[in-house]
């Protein structure tokens, strides 16, 4: 989505009045291919009042569903882990829903490792969830090693051969 159709969405989200027309645009502007204006986005909904505070979580979700946004969202966050966390932390189910829905598309040695290591630099807090996450993240880098090669081969194999 090129920026003038995303400004076009941040306006109709800004203009309508509307609840569920509201979800559903801010949804429509996490689905953006360009770091730029996802990024641009994650700032806004933390750091104004243009996003409602009870939207903020899904929009870093959404960011973190994207392709084009995983990355942006799982580094966001644990930027903003602090913030985040005395703002949500006393909602267990949305501290929980953040953790899970920034960590689960991660599958790497790599994104495993900056896990743990965020986790103890974070003192723990949201033990259960992180524990979860750890467990979720550490099955998808396995299957990975297990199963992308074999993927990936049966992906390049000719239909006829």
């Amino acid at each position: 989505m090129d920026e003038d159709v995303w400004e076009f969405i941040w306006m109709k989200f800004h203009s309508t009045t509307a609840i569920s027309e509201k979800k559903v645009l801010l949804e429509a502007l996490t689905c953006s291919d360009n770091g730029f204006l996802l990024n641009r986005l994650l700032n806004l909904s933390l750091s104004s009042d243009l996003v409602p505070d009870q939207d903020v979580i899904d929009v870093i979700i959404h960011v973190g569903r994207n392709p084009h946004g995983r990355h942006l969202a799982w580094r966001y966050f644990r930027e903003k882990w602090d913030i985040l966390n005395s703002r949500y932390g006393e909602a267990l189910f949305m501290n929980s829903k953040l953790i899970s829905g920034v960590t689960e598309f991660l599958n790497t040695e790599t994104e495993l490792n900056e896990l743990k290591e965020f986790i103890q630099i974070s003192g723990g807090g949201a033990g259960p969830a992180l524990a979860r996450a750890v467990e979720i993240v550490e099955a998808n880098v396995r299957w990975h090693s297990l199963y992308e090669r074999q993927i990936f081969q049966w992906l390049r194999k000719s239909p006829n051969g």
